[in-house]
């Protein structure tokens, strides 16, 4: 019964901090601009920033979990949180206001009840084409102003959604189903105690046990008579708003520090267990003598195994804000901080450093997400398919990453991380075809790629060697005659903040400037980068962005990043406008996949779809690297798929602090 803080198996979160290495110049690759910087102001000396902690009342646990932060959260409402502000550094702040019937053990993320008593997976057929799922769910559960957790509250919150009329990741995780699209019609409260969800389809995998299973459900007793409007919702200060947590909000102070507070009144207090085990099945049991027991067991759960203690085991959980990566790790340098939550990891240079450091300890996972670049297929001359091919073939990847990021990031060609085996799809069209070329290779295929589709130029140009750039082609225009604007840019981040995807687009856009085109790569600050290019209002206004996200052990994001109804002129996720027929027929079939087998057939078919149409070009992966203050706490597990960060927030509610 551990806090809600979003499905694992579907989280799409952006990811606006990387890991940073030492990255040699770029030489000619391209003019570096000024970096368009977000309006947030963040303290940059921990002197300044520190929250001063009082005392803990004896009746609770004691110690102080301090974590940095350097970027300031945007809202303390979970209700904002997933509709309009639904970054990581959100996320790490945001308190326990949500409940879910299902979630995902962590480290091995397996499918386990939450709040429900078992796990349902077989629908009723209701006879009128609309199928549902019946689940009944633990009684005796409180949220923290003493109002029972009832299946009122799914029925509240779907509800909400769906009349208040909210976007972002709340149609991601409560799919709406209309008359043209395929989702949840209604949730009832059959009883107290049982949650009805109805679908206009019957779900598979995606929709159902990772998909509305996974969803969050609200208070209705507290937000009801505040969800009036959207406007009033999204507003509303949440910061004393009930949870389902042992933690509640304590000190917010904008731009300087965060905290959580143990509540002594709380029923999730000290005294549960998982056992994980090799197999990939989960064990739970909770006995705290203030909530319901628990003892119940998940997937396969023979061989091998180990366990830790669910807490809380700490009274205060503080959240420092620093100016930057650097502050941040210099504070933990100096003890003033365990843990640094950092949606991809510490830099190579510092992860390096602080190895020798002592009191520190080192972790390396395998990562769980990609880096990409984005054309907007909505415009010319992203809306032609040759021109996205030709940026694809002539990007030097491999160069990139062994000569100037030297072989520290896994080159990524598919929508899915490599630790993901049963789900990869292998390379190929153009991605596979200019893999091994050299760089004369790449620019002669890329230069033929839009010959052979009617593009014509006042001249060609020519490739005279490998140490060299090639001269463009001049007075380049599409099949019909179309000349590309002046001055494309390249929204990227920084190098101050990202000098990995900022390299990158910096030769991005030298790679392209040599096929013709008039690209400049503008480093931007990402909250900058997200109103672009996740705009409805500007959405038709931009060419290309680069940002990351982080995606979930079960990858239902392809289809919600390309399916066509999923356009971000639309509130959905689709920021290249991406819109393909037969794309959408396996999106579909995905989504009603009963079983992994039929799943990641339709994925793969997906993933062939998007190797030909390329509205991403997908770039790397590096490794999560990430440092503890083992001198100062302890962690419940270190090897995770996606890192400590990304797998437990940092693990607050099992962390223990060292005597």
């Amino acid at each position: 019964m551990s806090n809600f803080r979003g499905s694992k198996s579907w989280r799409l979160i952006l990811l606006f901090s990387i890991f940073a290495l030492v990255v040699v110049a770029c030489g000619d690759a391209a003019d570096e601009e000024e970096v368009v910087e977000e309006s947030t102001e963040a303290t940059e000396a921990p002197a300044t920033t520190a929250a001063e902690v009082e005392e803990e009342a004896p009746a609770g646990p004691a110690g102080v979990y301090k974590m940095a932060i350097y970027s300031d959260p945007q809202t303390n409402n979970y209700w904002t949180y997933l509709d309009t502000e639904n970054d990581v550094w959100t996320s790490y702040v945001m308190s326990g206001q949500a409940v879910s019937l299902y979630e995902l053990s962590v480290p091995n993320y397996q499918l386990v009840a939450s709040m429900a008593t078992e796990l349902i997976e077989t629908s009723t057929d209701n006879g009128d084409g609309t199928f549902s799922y019946s689940v009944p769910i633990a009684e005796g559960f409180e949220w923290s102003d003493g109002a029972p957790i009832t299946a009122n509250d799914w029925a509240f919150t779907f509800d909400t959604v769906k009349n208040l009329g909210l976007a972002g990741n709340w149609l991601g995780l409560w799919t709406l189903g209309t008359d043209e699209a395929q989702g949840v019609t209604s949730v009832e409260a059959t009883d107290d105690y049982t949650v009805k969800v109805t679908f206009n389809f019957d779900p598979g995998l995606a929709k159902w046990q990772y998909g509305a299973a996974q969803a969050p459900a609200l208070s209705k007793a507290y937000w009801e008579p505040i969800a009036t409007d959207r406007e009033s919702l999204l507003a509303a200060d949440a910061s004393s708003a009930p949870v389902a947590s042992a933690f509640v909000y304590d000190k917010l102070e904008q731009g300087a520090f965060y905290t959580w507070a143990y509540d002594t009144s709380s029923m999730y207090a000290p005294g549960g267990e998982y056992t994980i085990y090799d197999s990939g099945g989960t064990g739970i049991k909770w006995d705290n003598g203030k909530a319901p027991a628990v003892d119940a067991t998940f997937g396969d759960v023979s061989g091998d195994s180990f366990s830790y203690s669910v807490g809380p085991f700490v009274g205060t959980v503080e959240f420092t804000l620093y100016g930057d990566q650097d502050a941040a790790y210099l504070a933990f340098q100096d003890g003033e901080v365990d843990f640094v939550l950092n949606p991809l990891g510490v830099k190579r240079n510092t992860f390096n450093q602080l190895a020798t450091t002592p009191g520190v300890e080192t972790i390396v996972n395998n990562p769980n997400g990609m880096r990409y670049f984005a054309s907007n297929t909505r415009i010319f001359p992203g809306s032609d398919k040759a021109f996205r091919q030709a940026i694809a073939c002539i990007i030097d990847k491999e160069f990139i990453i062994d000569s100037v990021l030297q072989g520290t990031v896994e080159s990524m060609d598919g929508m899915i991380s490599s630790a993901l085996t049963a789900w990869v799809t292998p390379t190929e069209g153009v991605m596979a075809e200019c893999k091994e070329l050299d760089s004369v290779g790449k620019w002669e295929k890329s230069i033929s790629i839009l010959q052979d589709a009617g593009w014509t130029a006042d001249d060609w140009g020519e490739h005279p060697g490998n140490d060299t750039r090639a001269i463009p082609p001049t007075g380049i225009k599409g099949p019909n005659g179309e000349v590309a604007p002046d001055n494309m840019l390249i929204y990227a981040p920084g190098p101050g903040y990202d000098p990995l995807r900022n390299t990158f687009s910096l030769f991005i856009a030298d790679y392209i400037r040599q096929l013709g085109f008039d690209v400049t790569a503008r480093p931007t600050g990402f909250s900058v980068i997200v109103d672009i290019a996740f705009s409805a209002e500007g959405c038709k206004d931009w060419h290309f962005y680069m940002l990351g996200w982080g995606t979930g052990t079960f990858p239902d994001h392809i289809a919600e990043f390309f399916k066509s109804d999923k356009d971000s002129c639309d509130g959905g996720f689709n920021t290249p406008g991406f819109s393909n027929a037969e794309f959408d027929a396996f999106a579909n079939q995905f989504e009603a996949a009963k079983t992994l087998e039929e799943a990641v057939a339709a994925s793969n078919a997906m993933e062939k779809i998007l190797y030909d149409e390329l509205p991403y070009v997908v770039l790397f992966n590096p490794p999560v690297l990430e440092v503890y203050r083992s001198d100062s706490i302890s962690l419940p597990f270190t090897d995770v798929l996606g890192g400590i960060t990304d797998a437990c927030s940092g693990c607050p509610s099992t962390v223990k602090k060292q005597q």
